[in-house]
């Protein structure tokens, strides 16, 4: 009898470490983060040039290679290029033949579209599929949701969309599905990306932007409510609209010309199940 196969396990979510300074442009990778947390040179090498991608630091589309990171980031050429290869592999970085090297993924507005598209249907199958009943879900999200308010406060951008992330990421375990796991936490990494280039145009309207954060904690407040009272009808309509939340932000500012010229129209983007 041909024996059962084991099963995958979920990967724990991981806060990517960081470093947010004024001059991000003279970062290495001394200083970065806690070097008892980092398993290694590598790991270390590929949460700073994933945060500086999340950041725009690095700007969508630019070029990215060895050189560059052993230069302004003072790496090792080997941790630079494992690096360079898993950004590739989480769809960060494009290998590009054709113009002679690698390159930052571009965010332009037929990418923005895919990220929102990704994110909506990713939430939408979440609320009908987690695990209500997992014992530590809703300590969990508790504490994420008391760092992710003092980081809104201190409009920590990419601490923001990092523990936003984060809390998602942390009902997605629940599902026990390996595969679903990755897809939800790429895509999120993606959504981190195109909400800090929206913060920072944002930014200009301070008074909307706090009003637009109020909702944001509002919604993780009632999300963590409708769990812990296994509603689960209340959390299939609430998780899908406060996804919607990003695409709102985005159409505001492409209605104040906050963004530049851009090709796709997302007026008629909607919820995958709507």
């Amino acid at each position: 009898m041909a024996s059962t196969p084991p099963k995958r396990r979920v990967p724990k979510t991981k806060t990517e470490k960081r470093k947010v300074g004024p001059d991000t442009r003279s970062e290495t990778l001394a200083g970065f983060g806690d070097e008892k947390q980092l398993s290694s040179q590598t790991d270390a090498a590929l949460d700073l040039i994933r945060s500086r991608i999340v950041d725009m630091s690095l700007e969508p589309g630019s070029r990215i290679d060895e050189r560059l990171l052993v230069d302004r980031f003072k790496l090792g050429r080997t941790p630079a290029r494992e690096a360079i290869n898993r950004l590739v592999a989480e769809g960060f970085v494009n290998i590009m033949p054709q113009r002679g090297g690698t390159f930052v993924r571009k965010l332009d507005l037929e990418e923005m579209g895919e990220v929102i598209v990704a994110q909506q249907l990713a939430e939408s199958i979440l609320a009908q599929m987690c695990n209500l009943d997992d014992p530590s879900l809703l300590p969990d999200l508790m504490s994420i949701q008391r760092r992710y308010t003092e980081n809104v406060k201190k409009r920590d951008f990419l601490a923001i969309t990092q523990l936003n992330q984060d809390f998602h990421l942390r009902i997605y375990q629940t599902i026990g599905n390996a595969l679903f796991f990755d897809f939800a936490e790429s895509t999120h990494r993606h959504v981190r990306r195109l909400n800090v280039y929206i913060y920072e145009k944002e930014a200009a309207d301070p008074e909307y932007q706090s009003k637009e954060f109020a909702i944001n904690l509002d919604e993780h407040n009632r999300i963590i409510e409708v769990i812990e009272r296994q509603d689960r009808e209340a959390l299939i309509e609430l998780l899908p609209h406060h996804a919607k939340g990003t695409h709102l932000r985005l159409l505001r500012l492409l209605e104040r010309k906050s963004v530049g010229p851009l090709r796709k129209n997302l007026t008629n983007l909607g919820s995958p199940f709507a």
